[in-house]
């Protein structure tokens, strides 16, 4: 099973590039709206073959521009992100260096990052003002490396200086700020519990392939996705300011996972 899955996925990456890659490279050429949405389907494809099953809470905000925050476990966190509506995610550039990587993350939108850099900041923040005045909304991972799954690392503030910058702007009226918590709480149709979730938090020095390959044989896959309410940004509001109020949202809505958890875990009997 575990072969056929892996054979699956990387069918559906190939006959993406080929069929929609060079009409979606196009369109981003000259910058039209068409093909927007062909990312998304491509996420819902993968995340088939994957054995990953999506289920959304609350709903993802139409203020445009728009900053999504979330919490970062793992490389699936695109895939399942990535199927729910259009977005342009932040990422490391070493991402955009292996060859089938690179095109799929140049076909989906990405904002190359190096952070090892940090003079280069002010021009990735540009680019975030810009992507999300234009219509897409961009996916920061806060956190800025992946953890273990059971807890939240400190937010890094640097790129909510972007939200305050898109308010400023001309276009900018109504940008709004998402929290975001994904939760990876089932496997197989069981709960997943602090032991099983190294199974799919990708961090430390895990390599990918043995990550992925370890992922495959743990069958089915359950991520919840909390959408909190947008937080509307002032130009005034300071970016510190900005990354405080957005992580305790997303540790609101973690909480709300784990209650909602217990509750199942609980039955229906329970008081």
């Amino acid at each position: 099973m575990s072969y056929l899955r892996l054979t699956f996925g990387a069918a559906a990456a190939t006959l993406f590039l080929l069929v929609c890659g060079p009409p979606r490279r196009f369109a981003q050429w000259r910058n039209w709206r068409a093909g927007r949405r062909t990312p998304a389907y491509f996420h819902r494809l993968l995340c088939a073959a994957l054995g990953v099953r999506v289920r959304v809470y609350g709903r993802p905000d139409n203020a445009a521009p728009r900053l999504i925050v979330a919490n970062h476990v793992s490389w699936l966190d695109i895939p399942v992100l990535g199927s729910i509506e259009p977005m342009t995610f932040l990422a490391k550039t070493e991402l955009g260096a292996p060859a089938l990587g690179g095109r799929l993350a140049r076909l989906q939108g990405v904002i190359f990052i190096d952070r090892r850099r940090l003079r280069g900041i002010p021009k990735v923040n540009a680019q975030i003002v810009e992507t999300m005045a234009g219509g897409d909304p961009v996916v920061l991972f806060a956190e800025a490396t992946t953890g273990d799954g059971n807890r939240l690392l400190p937010f890094r503030t640097s790129h909510f200086e972007a939200a305050r910058q898109a308010a400023r702007s001309e276009r900018g009226a109504g940008a709004v700020v998402q929290p975001v918590f994904l939760d990876y709480s089932r496997m197989a149709g069981m709960p997943l519990g602090r032991r099983e979730r190294p199974l799919i938090a990708w961090y430390g020095d895990m390599t990918f392939f043995s990550h992925l390959w370890r992922f495959l044989r743990v069958g089915g896959i359950g991520c919840d996705v909390y959408f909190g309410a947008p937080i509307r940004v002032s130009p005034e509001t300071g970016r510190k300011t900005i990354a405080r109020s957005t992580e305790m949202k997303v540790r609101e809505l973690a909480r709300r996972a784990r209650e909602a958890k217990s509750a199942i875990l609980a039955g229906p009997g329970s008081s």
